[in-house]
């Protein structure tokens, strides 16, 4: 694969470093319904648990960040090791083929659409799997590649947030299904999963490190890495992948290319 020669923002997510328990001697003999009565509690107390109250900001209140106009673009599972205990779950996983884990490729996709979208006047945001608390931008796209055990699985899959507070993320994912689908040729599959609508980053009422509920945010399944078809396009076509994703930015009412911009909150 290739690695492109642009010098690209990088937002680092903090090294995390979980504290180990120190368990007395004389407490090593629990109950064990006691510990049980405990964990379910704390299970039902977490998804209970809304670190976002409210008033959660309405469509009728978004209105564009300040500065120019930023474009973040996720590489899934990228640096997923640094996930912090409320994302526990991403760690060891994803998928991968051969030797080849998901997060290089999109990590790859991501690079390649960047320096794109850098030639075209737009700042970029590179993030891993753990993203800033309550980050924001103009637009964020999370890349990601399915997986199968049958290798006649094909095809991509864009999603927008179920729960979207912008009321403008249904327009960018359909803008991106269908220029992915023209710059690579590969099959759109016609449904979404539930874990794409729910994904971790569009979740600010559950969890620190999601996205600010003003920021625009779609989540692309580039392809099947499981796929001879799809691996021709993600793995060693990666121009085409990412030109799909450039024309949707471009084409977005809200961020088109600078040059174009007015200096009014949503673009025209």
């Amino acid at each position: 694969m290739r690695a492109t020669g642009l010098a690209l923002l990088l937002i680092l997510a903090a090294d995390v470093r979980m504290p180990t328990p120190v368990v007395a001697q004389e407490n090593r003999s629990v109950d064990r319904r006691s510990t049980t009565e405990t964990s379910s509690s704390r299970r039902r107390r977490w998804r209970n648990y809304n670190r976002y109250p409210g008033p959660i900001p309405t469509p009728a209140e978004w209105r564009a960040p300040e500065g120019p106009v930023k474009i973040a673009l996720q590489a899934g599972h990228w640096r997923a090791h640094e996930a912090p205990g409320e994302l526990s779950g991403l760690k060891d996983n994803g998928t991968r083929w051969r030797e080849t884990a998901e997060w290089e490729v999109n990590l790859e996709i991501a690079q390649v659409a960047a320096a794109q979208l850098i030639e075209l006047g737009y700042e970029v945001d590179i993030l891993p799997a753990v993203i800033p608390p309550d980050y924001r931008a103009h637009l964020f796209v999370a890349i990601h590649a399915d997986g199968s055990d049958n290798p006649a699985a094909s095809g991509y899959r864009v999603a927008a947030p179920r729960r979207d507070a912008t009321g403008r993320a249904s327009g960018i994912a359909e803008l991106l299904r269908d220029t992915y689908g023209e710059a690579t040729g590969l099959r759109r599959l016609p449904t979404t999963t539930y874990r794409m609508q729910n994904y971790y980053a569009f979740n600010y009422r559950r969890y620190e490190h999601a996205l600010h509920p003003m920021t625009i945010a779609v989540i692309l399944e580039t392809g099947f890495l499981t796929s001879p078809t799809d691996r021709r396009v993600i793995v060693d076509e990666q121009e085409r992948a990412a030109l799909g994703i450039v024309e949707a930015v471009k084409a977005f009412h809200v961020t088109p290319p600078p040059a174009l911009a007015t200096s009014s909150g949503e673009r025209d």
